[in-house]
């Protein structure tokens, strides 16, 4: 029997055994997957011909956590450059997306005093018909790069991202998969024990003792157990407790999460950079590509000269288009022809390799990552409380804080929950 057992093999489960077993508690990880890292997934030797984000890919603004990870696995980071690219009713135009109109909206949330949804909010500050565009731009945004749903999101949370207006970020570089590698390889070097391909099916406890059943009927046990499986698998009721939690059951109907689809496209060459008779727009320089596509938003590695562009498609849209793949590479096809002015087959000529990503599809996410609701902080009392001393919960969506929703959160929440954890040890 283990001190404790971790479900779940990505950011949060492993900063958490990472602390754990460097703290000399033996630590068991049990992971759905083939893999650690859940939605970081750096590809390698795959088709492509360098490493590729199919998960997370970038950072944004200070984290403490993921920088001082860095520093220890020696990995450094590069910041995006280039140009950004729009493209509205099939016209060029170069330009960052957040212009004059953004400001005004920006500066109208920061001096919100009370929240409400950001759908309500635009409808009670920019209702008017001069704003309409605005208005649009802001919507898209929100189900976009934040895969959130305006009605449900919260106007003072993204108040408190946006102030920064960066939207571009920094990656590490050779991906985020070498810092979930070098957790793995300390973990195991303090006597940490993964086991793949084990999702975990039923969770059997009472005070200090738990029981863990996993899909092949291996049951595991240990005196306590942190839960950091995403927040949509938990709502499906893919975890049975026994005896059940009902109050987290309720609070989880309080916790959202959006829905992503990545596209990777690595071409021959980077036709887009300069004039070429097949190509109608060129876009030099591109880093950031935003547009009324079916895939509206793409970027480039910037400023690394890799021939990739990666499509964004994300937020409620997803629950009304088709989820296959081979339909999605076609409608992400489509929207290049159109952003790009040129013909379906000379795409396919200039194709290296492609994937799409379907986070939606995918059955131990369910989604991309969580977003704040005006629910969000009471439900997060639930969930951030042990039960009995027994059972603890983390993860992105589960951090009480600015980064919720990102790796930094993930790392930051695993780390708080094991410390919690070996306070009552």
């Amino acid at each position: 029997m283990s001190n404790v057992i971790i479900v779940g093999g990505g950011a949060a489960g492993l900063s958490a055994a990472h602390l754990l077993s460097r703290s000399g508690k033996s630590v068991h990880i049990l992971e759905a997957r083939d893999r650690i890292g859940g939605r970081i997934h750096t590809i390698r030797n795959e088709g492509f011909s360098s490493a590729v984000e199919a998960g997370a890919e970038f950072m944004h603004g200070e984290l403490p956590m993921t920088m001082s990870l860095m520093r220890e696995a020696k990995v450094s980071y590069r910041s995006g450059q280039g140009n950004t690219w729009n493209v509205l009713d099939n016209h060029l135009a170069k330009g960052d997306f957040f212009d004059e109109g953004w400001s005004e909206v920006i500066n109208k949330l920061q001096l919100l005093k009370e929240d409400m949804t950001i759908g309500d909010f635009l409808k009670k500050y920019f209702g008017d018909a001069k704003h309409e565009s605005l208005v649009e731009s802001v919507r898209g945004f929100v189900q976009g790069y934040d895969a959130a749903d305006v009605d449900k999101a919260s106007a003072m949370a993204l108040a408190e991202e946006w102030k920064s207006g960066d939207v571009k970020g920094y990656r590490p570089i050779g991906g985020y998969g070498q810092l979930m590698d070098f957790l793995r390889e300390k973990i195991e070097g303090n006597n940490g024990v993964f086991k793949f391909s084990s999702p975990v099916r039923k969770i059997r406890w009472s005070q200090g003792h738990v029981e863990v059943v996993t899909e092949q009927d291996e049951i595991f046990s240990s005196e306590k157990i942190l839960v950091t499986v995403p927040i949509s698998v938990l709502k499906q009721d893919a975890l049975q407790f026994e005896p059940p939690l009902e109050q987290h059951r309720s609070a989880l109907q309080q916790l959202e999460m959006g829905e992503v689809i990545k596209f990777l496209f690595e071409f021959k060459t980077s036709f887009w950079e300069k004039q070429n008779i097949n190509v109608h727009r060129h876009m030099p320089g591109l880093n950031f590509l935003f547009s009324d596509a079916f895939v509206p938003t793409w970027w480039t590695q910037k400023p690394r000269e890799l021939p990739l562009l990666t499509g964004w498609l994300a937020g409620p849209v997803l629950r009304k288009v088709r989820l296959d793949d081979g339909y999605l590479l076609d409608e992400a096809v489509k929207s290049l022809t159109y952003l790009f002015g040129c013909t379906q087959e000379y795409l396919h000529n200039e194709l290296h390799f492609s994937k799409v990503v379907n986070w939606s599809k995918d059955e131990f996410s369910r989604g991309a990552y969580a977003y704040k609701t005006l629910q969000t902080a009471e439900a997060l009392k639930t969930f951030n409380k042990p039960v009995d001393h027994t059972i603890f919960f983390a993860g992105e969506a589960l951090y009480d804080g600015p980064e919720m929703g990102t790796v930094e959160a993930a790392l930051a929440r695993g780390r708080d929950v094991a410390e919690e954890i070996l306070k009552r040890s």
